[in-house]
């Protein structure tokens, strides 16, 4: 079993990581800056040659682990994504961008997308639909998954159902829809997939409504560290993962007979192999 982290920042989140990683763990870091990526690129390269044995499956660093060389399951824990994050979206790096897919250097785009939480986001809309358009028609091209950060853009996501339903995946990163709009999202013919972290702790009812009811097919989780955090928090560890995958356990379980109830284990196997296919891990 690995725990999966759908989408998460590496470079900010160093401290809080440690210096090792566990071998029950995988990951899609992300990547805005051009700078950043060559710092990320370099720990992720370091981080995947380590496998680290006898952890607990909780624990992401221990200073008292046996080490050995190269992945167990020969494939990398750490997967890279690059993209032009709305919130900045810096058009220049599109041909950065384009330079990493065509050197196979990052398995995903993201986050990509668009919000308008804020006037001041707002204000950048042009940018962030030129930028989000540019990133869709890559992905379809190099045939890459796509994480799609999206606030207040209901309405613009949908009407960029023609874009989204040509990328081979599209991850929904910290999802903020209702399960009708999850659906609705998939009957346009969208290979979606919707990515829940910690706001499934802290009573987010549509969150909660998605991963109660969603077809486990579709459901992935993340920290979105060190981001994403609760009230009274100032940042999350990637080690959170696990707290995460309990809670939404808990509530994908909730009101079910005992008897009825999958394990954990395949809980998590279940997710780890929904992590495989939008990340086309399989092909």
């Amino acid at each position: 079993m690995n725990f999966c982290d759908a989408h998460f920042h590496l470079i900010p989140s160093q401290k809080a990581l440690g210096e090792r990683l566990s071998a029950p763990f995988k990951a899609c870091a992300a990547a805005h800056f051009v700078d950043e990526f060559a710092a990320q690129e370099a720990r992720v390269r370091q981080l995947n040659s380590t496998v680290i044995v006898g952890l607990d499956p909780t624990i992401l660093c221990s200073k008292d682990s046996r080490v050995k060389r190269g992945n167990d399951n020969g494939s990398p824990r750490l997967l890279q994504s690059f993209g032009l994050h709305p919130q900045e979206p810096l058009l220049e790096n599109l041909p950065f961008l384009e330079g990493l897919l065509q050197e196979k250097r990052i398995a995903a785009i993201g986050e990509c997308g668009l919000d308008f939480f804020t006037p001041e986001f707002s204000a950048n809309r042009e940018a962030q639909e030129k930028a989000f358009a540019a990133q869709l028609e890559l992905a379809a091209r190099y045939k890459v998954p796509a994480l799609v950060h999206a606030r207040k853009a209901v309405q613009e996501i949908f009407a960029a159902a023609g874009a989204l339903k040509k990328v081979p995946a599209v991850v929904f990163h910290s999802f903020a829809g209702t399960p009708a709009d999850a659906r609705s999202l998939m009957a346009k013919g969208i290979n979606a997939y919707f990515s829940f972290g910690k706001p499934l702790m802290n009573g987010a009812k549509k969150a909660i409504a998605c991963v109660r009811s969603l077809d486990m097919e579709r459901i992935l989780l993340e920290t979105d560290a060190p981001y994403q955090t609760l009230k009274g928090e100032t940042a999350t560890s990637p080690a959170e993962i696990a707290d995460v995958y309990q809670a939404a356990f808990e509530i994908r379980n909730a009101g079910s007979p005992f008897e009825a109830r999958p394990s954990f284990m395949d809980f998590a196997a279940s997710v780890e192999k929904n992590f495989d296919k939008a990340f086309c891990l399989n092909q």
